[in-house]
């Protein structure tokens, strides 16, 4: 009896041992992100002229509305993880977008999984609202899908990078042009006419109305005279009432009031009325009132802390997703 219970517990940990070592390929891939590069190209599928692309984009972004695009892949199949999951630990782990807009977008790419690989797409907390999956789902299956499939990776991730950058423009009202060259980091279209040609168009339509007005008037035209109108006159101002004269100063007072004993008026009126004071104003005083104000001294000009400068390049900021995305319908 001793020696079969020696037997099984020898089984069981041998299978533990067997366990322990398949464990490694079933657990979750490690994730390893730089906060300075907006590119974790783990799988080398990516052109280093695909990652300056993607730097490039991410970066101002991040200038101009906080925004960041990242971009990662994996080098291994996720195992038993799923791709939300995986997407979800290297958004927060990285950190993409501003802190407190969480306006960050992360595209996770797994070209080594079943069936060709697979890909998946997440927001920030503060896009829900703006960027709805739909328009996700739209980007991912006219700019990468067709190119994921004939294995062209740099085509189709820098089509759905330019598209998510054009729709994030387009939410905040910004132009990622590049001052360097003056090109633009990405084609950006505000998809219809602007505001300026809108009123440009409208004072056009009210001018032309209005000169049709006027030619149309009986003798009427530029140039013809005017002619004075005749006829009762509206909003006439009512005649004001006479004003009542002011009433007569009072009789000047007798006696100790206002005169003195003999008769004579004593300077400063009444009895001991105060008088000017000799010698000019008491010793101590402050002519003027609160000359300088409290403290004495003016503050110095400007901001709290001026302005900040710029990065120069890509640094995470600090946000967050709550899960969430589209993935590749196969």
């Amino acid at each position: 009896m001793k020696y079969a219970t020696k037997r099984l517990w020898a089984g069981a940990a041998a299978l533990a041992l067997v366990g322990a070592a398949a464990l490694p390929t079933w657990a979750a891939p490690k994730i390893s992100v730089s906060e300075t590069n907006a590119v974790a190209d783990h799988a080398d599928i990516l052109s280093a002229e695909t990652e300056d692309y993607i730097n490039s984009v991410s970066t101002r972004l991040q200038e101009t509305c906080g925004a960041q695009i990242g971009v990662y892949t994996l080098e291994d199949m996720i195992g038993n993880s799923t791709m939300e999951g995986v997407a979800y630990e290297v958004f927060n782990t990285w950190g993409l977008g501003d802190a407190e807009q969480d306006n960050g977008v992360l595209l996770l790419l797994a070209p080594y999984e079943a069936d060709g690989g697979d890909y998946y797409v997440m927001r920030g907390d503060g896009l829900e609202s703006q960027l709805s999956y739909s328009t996700l789902n739209s980007i991912l299956q006219d700019d990468l899908e067709p190119n994921w499939v004939k294995g062209d990776y740099d085509t189709g991730t820098q089509k759905a990078v330019s598209s998510i950058a054009n729709r994030l423009c387009r939410i905040y009202g910004v132009s990622l042009s590049d001052s360097a060259d003056g090109t633009s980091a990405v084609s950006y279209d505000r998809g219809g006419v602007d505001l300026v040609k809108w009123i440009l168009i409208l004072f056009a339509v009210i001018l032309v109305l209005a000169m049709i007005t006027n030619l149309m008037r009986p003798g009427g035209g530029w140039g013809a005279p005017r002619r004075r109108r005749r006829g009762p006159i509206f909003f006439v101002t009512p005649p004001r009432r006479p004003r009542r004269p002011p009433p007569p100063p009072p009789p000047p007072r007798g006696g100790f009031g206002g005169y003195g004993d003999y008769g004579g008026p004593r300077p400063g009126g009444g009895f001991g009325g105060p008088g000017p004071r000799p010698g000019g104003p008491r010793p101590g005083s402050r002519p003027g009132g609160f000359s300088g104000g409290f403290g004495g001294g003016s503050r110095p000009s400007g901001g709290f802390g001026g302005s900040r400068p710029s990065s120069g390049g890509f640094k995470a900021g600090g946000g967050s997703s709550r899960g969430g995305g589209v993935g590749r319908h196969r």
